[in-house]
């Protein structure tokens, strides 16, 4: 073996700098040619680099969130003494053949559909890099592909030349179906099967025969997979922001630039009860079963966005309020059981015998109250990094977002809660500072934080309802606020699910993970 340095690669020509999101293995695993490693943040995506050639990774040389310059090192990786690497820069050994003719030592194969995430099943072509008859280097990008988590430039895993293109852009196709055919080094890839050559694809075609952008996209919004991150999670319809990106793409700006220019759009009712009026949305089918979305310290039913659209989509009927003490809510709350107070209430406004609840944070406590003061009312209970099962939590965070009274320190808390980071306009910052700075919260942060950490036990509670209650727990392993470790003084009834690159967040940082959990 012999040691070599993994660099930033380019995963896009406008590229210059890349933020490490995860790795996808460890120092001392060994991987193949096209195994994920680790996964890169730029201005325009989220990929999953996938390995050039087999190896071992090494020391890693750079941390989770540091942004990198293409071509500086990453980690030492040990590679095979073969053909796949070369001792300078990590390229095929081989040369591009010249012509168009096929070179000594070079074989067609097909390129197959890759799986960019492990719960990746099909991809959307989105657009050929290159056409036939075009050549090209390893890790020079070759083809666009869009999931339902992204759209990333996927690398060639060897040196090659275009030789025909099998499926047009735009079009949907699964996992490992051939999507071009190609012609590389025979020592690296398995000879294609013998077929007749596509007639609608000649070498001298131009790329693809692509049909017009607007046509082939057939209305979908074209748009970042960061961008429509930010917009789930701030509320917003992406179908209603004008992009300025190229050809129309929503890019970032354009979502917090619309977060930022009036309220949010919302369903927002209120229910009226005795203690005040309880703010709430309720959405998805009138005839589905109902679920209850309860948010955590500081947040409020907007936190739900992308959960609430997944619900929607299963054919439940969504209901999230803002409990005591925040968003629109009117009535106010001085201790954790005042969460809890009006929710039989709020039940009974809504008419609803039973609900499957989902609480985040602190919002677990105000599950468990309910569960303990409506008996058969709550049929299941999914709690999301809640609070209460340990002593140790960020009290920082807590005090801080309780007093927080200006848009740089709301910044910088809200960082904590994730691990791809909270990005809000400047406008909405200054809301939620404005918003705190009412100190609704204070007294609350003093009845559930001390000196020693969590003043509330949620133990007992979950103990209690676990024999009679479905109860699963759900924490992320990178959660800065509550430690991922309190799942295991959980007894044995209750089901846990820890989600890798998760802060305190998952429902942000993998909701599609944390709703294939939640609709199972």
């Amino acid at each position: 073996m012999t040691e070599r340095i993994l660099k930033m690669p380019r995963l896009g020509e406008t590229m210059d700098e890349g933020k490490v999101v995860g790795w996808l293995i460890s120092p001392g695993d060994s991987f193949k040619r096209g195994d994920p490693i680790l996964e890169i943040e730029t201005d325009k995506t989220i990929a999953e680099f996938p390995a050039l050639g087999d190896g071992r990774l090494g020391d890693i040389l750079v941390s989770i969130g540091d942004m990198v310059e293409v071509g500086k090192p990453l980690a030492r990786i040990d590679i095979g003494d073969g053909p796949d690497w070369t001792a300078e820069e990590g390229e095929a050994a081989d040369p591009v053949p010249d012509g168009t003719d096929t070179a000594p030592g070079w074989s067609e194969t097909d390129l197959a559909m890759p799986r960019l995430g492990e719960t990746m099943e099909e991809g959307r072509i989105a657009k050929w890099l290159k056409a036939p008859g075009e050549r090209f280097a390893r890790g020079e990008a070759i083809i666009e592909i869009e999931t339902d988590k992204t759209i990333a430039e996927f690398p060639a895993l060897h040196d090659g030349r275009m030789v025909a293109i099998l499926r047009g852009e735009g079009e949907m196709v699964t996992v490992g179906e051939p999507v071009a055919r190609i012609e590389a080094p025979a020592d690296q890839v398995a000879p294609v099967a013998e077929r007749p050559a596509p007639a609608a694809q000649p070498e001298t075609a131009a790329p693809a025969a692509p049909v017009p952008m607007a046509a082939r996209r057939e209305g979908r919004v074209r748009a970042t997979p960061l961008a429509r991150r930010l917009a789930r999670r701030h509320g917003l319809d992406i179908a209603a922001i004008a992009g300025t990106g190229r050809r129309g793409r929503i890019e970032k700006g354009d979502v917090l630039a619309a977060a930022g220019s009036g309220p949010r759009p919302s369903d927002v009712r209120f229910a009226a009860l005795r203690r005040g009026r309880m703010a709430y949305s309720d959405s998805g089918a009138a005839s589905g079963r109902p679920v209850l979305l309860l948010h955590g310290f500081s947040g409020d039913r907007t936190t739900w966005a992308a959960v609430a659209a997944g619900l929607k989509r299963a054919g439940r009927r969504v209901i999230a309020p803002d409990l005591p003490g925040h968003g629109l809510t009117e009535i106010e709350v001085r201790d954790a059981s005042d969460l809890a107070q009006d929710l039989p209430e709020f039940l009974d406004t809504l008419g609803l015998a039973d609900v499957d609840v989902v609480a985040h944070s602190l919002g677990a406590v105000a599950a468990l109250g309910l569960a303990g003061a409506a008996a058969g009312r709550v049929r299941s209970l999914s709690l999301i990094a809640p609070a209460g099962l340990g002593s140790q939590i960020d009290v920082d965070f807590v005090r801080g977002m309780a007093q927080a009274n200006a848009p740089g320190e709301v910044a910088h808390l809200l960082r904590r809660l994730t691990v791809n980071g909270v990005d809000l306009s400047e406008a909405a910052l200054a809301a939620l500072a404005k918003d705190f700075a009412r100190g609704r919260l204070v007294a609350l942060a003093g009845a559930v934080t001390g000196a020693s950490g969590q003043k509330i036990d949620g133990l007992a509670a979950i103990s209690r309802l676990s024999g009679t209650v479905p109860v699963r727990v759900l924490f992320g392993l990178e959660d800065r606020i509550i430690p991922w470790q309190h799942v295991l003084a959980l007894p044995p009834t209750v089901a846990i699910h820890l989600l890798a690159r998760s802060g305190h967040m998952p429902q942000w940082d993998q909701s599609k993970d944390v709703l294939e959990i939640l609709t199972a």
